[in-house]
């Protein structure tokens, strides 16, 4: 007769730490310390034990993304695919996959994958979920409520759920462009950028999604800055992408062109009253017709737009 083998004390003591981080409020460390315990059981061809092991990580730490991951992940090491594939409906219906944009651009390997580094985080109305100029490269996803983008005090958009915000400093490496806050309670999905761009070289699904929102969002930050010096007398569309390798010179754009850094480090020099000025642009930064020369610092992308105000020319974006 097949029987289940009795667990190991290399498991039951993983178990044991991993039911006491939990309940001293360390849910991370909990999480980790019930995934190894699965694996142990994985690796000692117990199953059942294993399943056992992810269905409590559940129990212990609520319905949490990384939770159903972990239940999902261990279903399809044992063989039980129709199992895996009720939890991945069931987990996918409750985090309206198929309804919300980012989601549902997404392969079902790249969903799960986001589910095994997903952090789901609350916040009452009025509270500020990224402060302007703060460090800070994880990206976010709206699930529920509403919240508005500031810049320097002033409203520039409003979030609903599906939205992504957090990609442009997650791309450029960069403080935080802007202020989040939210307008009533809301629900955000915070993708960590560390794992979240390991993730991203090898599903890429997730990358040209994310990409998608991160350039909607550059352009939409060129108009912004395109404002400041006049009316706009269209939006901004792309016309050429030009990539440079690290130490390239960029040389002059066209006068009826607006350059845009998408990505990268451009280092720019300029001179004012005989005296020249070296600068570091960052992505969404334009670039002068007024610099006397643009240097790529790392690989970069440049885009042109056809937007333009009414001298053709864009203002030096900071």
């Amino acid at each position: 007769m097949n029987r289940q083998k009795r667990s190991t004390p290399e498991a039951r003591d993983l178990l044991t730490q991993a039911e006491r981080a939990a309940a001293g409020k360390d849910p991370d460390k909990a999480f980790s310390l019930f995934e190894e315990c699965v694996r142990v059981f994985l690796r000692r061809q117990m199953p059942f034990k294993a399943i056992a092991v992810s269905k409590r990580a559940r129990t212990v730490l609520g319905p949490v993304p990384k939770a159903s991951a972990l239940i999902i992940r261990t279903f399809m090491a044992t063989g039980l695919m129709g199992d895996a594939r009720q939890e991945m409906e069931s987990v996918a219906a409750s985090m309206r996959k198929d309804d919300l944009a980012f989601f549902a651009a997404l392969e079902e390997d790249a969903f799960l994958d986001l589910l095994s580094i997903m952090e789901n985080v609350s916040y009452l109305k009025g509270r500020i979920v990224l402060r302007q100029q703060d460090p800070g490269e994880d990206v976010f996803v709206l699930l529920s409520g509403a919240c508005e983008v500031i810049r320097d005090g002033k409203r520039l958009a409003l979030l609903m759920p599906g939205d992504v915000f957090g990609e442009i400093n997650f791309f450029g490496r960069t403080a935080r462009s802007a202020s989040v806050k939210t307008l009533e309670k809301s629900v955000m999905a915070r993708f960590p950028s560390g794992p979240l761009r390991d993730i991203l070289g090898r599903r890429p699904c997730l990358h040209k999604a994310l990409e998608g929102f991160y350039s909607e969002r550059i352009m939409k930050k060129v108009r912004e800055d395109l404002e400041e010096t006049g009316p706009v007398e269209a939006a901004p569309e792309v016309t050429a992408t030009l990539r440079y390798g690290k130490g390239q010179e960029i040389p002059p754009h066209p006068d009826d062109s607006v350059a845009v850094v998408k990505h990268g480090i451009v280092e720019v020099d300029f001179d004012h009253l005989t005296l020249r000025t070296k600068r570091y642009l960052k992505p969404g930064t334009i670039l002068s017709h007024t610099r006397i020369r643009a240097l790529a610092s790392t690989d970069v992308v440049i885009v042109l737009t056809s937007a333009h105000g009414p001298s053709g020319r864009g203002a030096e974006g900071v």
